[in-house]
């Protein structure tokens, strides 16, 4: 009784934080105008989430045309996902797009997931990253950090082109989404 309160409380508790802070749509905006340009491009997803609200609730593959290529990913094999660790993953020059939509907050080794999303990339690739700024903790005890426009800078230096926008004011935005060209 005690686990099944604490788990109805847990999805009010994100459902409110979702209304209160949420930045998805947003997001979901910015990327589904990067993937409108796409065609035959082979995508790969990191973080496609859990399926118990639906198959692709978390993930952004329907906004990515037929012709591409795209592979969903988790690090959690219960998610049914092709499963691939961020940190650890060796894919290299494979990928014409990465998406990693809110998942580098709970990465703990957030340096070594920058780098190899720029190594799976083909050169003039893209690395499309949302991370929160102004966001409850959620997921715990695995939400180790929130973001700033300079930490992403620097952990995307090694791109050609980093554009970063803000959702809401520039300097307490709720969210960032930085897509880079390698």
């Amino acid at each position: 009784m005690r686990a099944a309160l604490h788990a109805i409380s847990g999805r009010l508790q994100r459902g409110a934080a979702h209304i209160v802070f949420g930045s998805r749509s947003w997001s979901d905006r910015l990327v589904r105008d990067l993937a409108d340009g796409c065609t035959d491009a082979r995508v790969l997803e990191i973080g496609s989430g859990r399926q118990d609200l639906g198959h692709d609730s978390y993930s952004v593959r329907t906004l990515f045309g037929p012709t591409n290529s795209f592979v969903q990913s988790d690090v959690n094999p219960a998610f049914g996902h092709d499963v691939v660790d961020v940190t650890t993953m060796g894919f290299d020059a494979e990928f014409d797009v990465v998406v990693c939509m809110y998942v580098l907050e709970h990465v703990f080794d957030v340096p070594a997931a920058a780098a190899n999303i720029h190594r799976a990339l083909v050169p003039g690739g893209r690395a499309v990253i949302a991370v929160p700024h102004v966001y409850p903790y959620h997921d715990e005890p695995i939400d180790f950090w929130r973001f700033t426009e300079h930490s992403l800078r620097r952990l995307l230096s090694g791109y050609a082109d980093v554009r970063i926008s803000h959702a809401g004011p520039r300097r307490l935005p709720k969210a960032l989404l930085a897509i880079a060209t390698k």
